[in-house]
Order: C-alpha cells, then structure tokens, then sequence
C-alpha cells in the first residue's frame, strides 16, 4: 500500500474517531444539563419558635412532647439543647421547594440528656416556656368500651371544639372508638386554671358543679365541664356515635 494512503486512512480513522467522542461528549452534556435542569433546589431548613404550642414534660422529666399542627412542609422536628442550668427548645422546619401538601397535626417529641430537673426550660429566644407536668396530669381510670388511646404522634381535633389556651400549662389526651378514624372520639382535658364552667345543662362532678353544652344538639361535639379549684377539665365526646352524658360523667367521676 502506498505512504500516502496509509497516511489518508489514519486520517480519515482519527477523524471518525474525534466524531465518535463529540458525540458521546454532547450525548453526555444533554444528560448533564438535562439532571442540572431538573435538579431541586435544596430544601430550606430554619429553626423557629415553641411558643403557642402546646408542651408536656414526661414524669420522669426526660421526654418533651409537642403538640403542633404544620403544613406545607415536613413534620417539624423538636429539638433540644442542654446546658447545666437551662434546657432550650425550638421548632427545626424543614420545608421542601416546589410543593405544599396538607401538612397535618400531631405530637413530636424530643429527649434530654439527664432530667430536667429544677433546670429553665427556655424557648430559644430564652423565654420562658409554658409546659404541662405529667406528674399533675389526670387518667381515665374508666373508658367507654372498645375506646383506646389515639395513635402514638396523632392528635384528636374536633370541628367546633374551642382550642386550649396556651398562656398557662394545658394538655389534653384522645381516643377513639376501635381502629376507624371516623367513629366515635373522645378528648380529656386539663388546663391550669380555675374557671366557671360555661352555661348548659347543670350537673356536677366529684362534687363540683359542671355543666354540659352542646352547640348544636344535633351535630357537632358535646363537652362536659368543671372545675375542682385548681384545674378546669373538659371531657368532650366527638362522632357519631357519641357518649351519653352518664357515660361523660363517668369518665370524669374516675379521673385520677
């Protein structure tokens, strides 16, 4: 074969060759710019405040739970951070780019390093935060049959059911009728307050007078109110299928 062809078809060959490699590198540059393009920009993560919040400090003094309602966003994270005279507590969110799904409502929780003891238990901003005792917080000692505890991390919330105040430590504890979201529900509970139970129907609790009210006689939740000096207690049945009032009174009459 002659110099001159052997020099053409190298030539011709590192030609075809650099084509090939154009191509992969332009294939590789569209999946590039293609993955760059669809490529979510990073979540944004704050941390923010406790205070409105519901919070109970566990009775051995180790778990803090919150209760919080979010949306558009993940579940908010509760965190803590110890010191030897002082534990400080604020809400982690993390919200994702591009979407807001209907959030939800529920019980985070978070826990310290030893009790919290006689230690301030402080929002970030290193304001006081107002938290509920365990120690102090009532039990159904009886509950209507087949009505178990809410869900660990879920939380009851019923149309027409005034919300807690969060300007004194207040807690409250659900349940529900067997497995079905949708039955029957009941909520108790307890706010550091003494208060004048609300205008209803007169009753009385562990001889205190209560009342029982009911909005709407038919729909809607009915509650059964009374104070004992120091705490206002609220036992509200939801459904259908709700409790009685003898059923209400009896769960309140074997608080303890």
């Amino acid at each position: 074969m002659k110099r001159g062809t052997v020099r053409q078809m190298s030539k011709l060959g590192r030609r075809h060759r650099l084509t090939a490699v154009a191509a992969v590198a332009v294939l590789g540059g569209g999946f590039a710019v293609d993955a760059w393009l669809n490529q979510d920009p990073e979540a944004k993560v704050y941390e923010g405040p406790v205070a409105g919040q519901l919070l109970l400090v566990s009775s051995d003094g180790q778990t803090l739970t919150l209760s919080i309602g979010w949306g558009c966003e993940k579940q908010p994270e509760l965190v803590a951070r110890e010191t030897a005279g002082t534990v400080k507590v604020s809400l982690r969110h993390t919200v994702p780019p591009g979407f807001c799904d209907p959030g939800g409502i529920g019980r985070i929780t978070t826990h310290l390093n030893r009790p919290l003891g006689t230690r301030a238990l402080n929002d970030a901003t290193g304001k006081p935060v107002i938290h509920f005792d365990e120690r102090n917080l009532l039990r159904p000692a009886f509950l209507p049959e087949n009505y178990y505890p809410y869900p660990a991390g879920r939380m009851v919330e019923l149309p027409g059911l005034a919300p807690l105040p969060t300007d004194t430590p207040a807690w409250a504890s659900g349940y529900r009728l067997g497995t079905d979201p949708e039955q029957g529900s009941l909520i108790i509970s307890q706010t550091l307050r003494n208060s004048t139970p609300p205008t209803g129907r007169a009753t009385g609790v562990k001889g205190h007078p209560a009342t029982i009210t009911q909005p709407d006689p038919h729909d809607g939740p009915r509650s059964l109110t009374w104070s004992d000096g120091t705490y206002t207690f609220v036992v509200t049945t939801g459904g259908p299928p709700r409790l009685s009032d003898q059923e209400l009174i009896h769960v309140a009459e074997n608080l303890g």
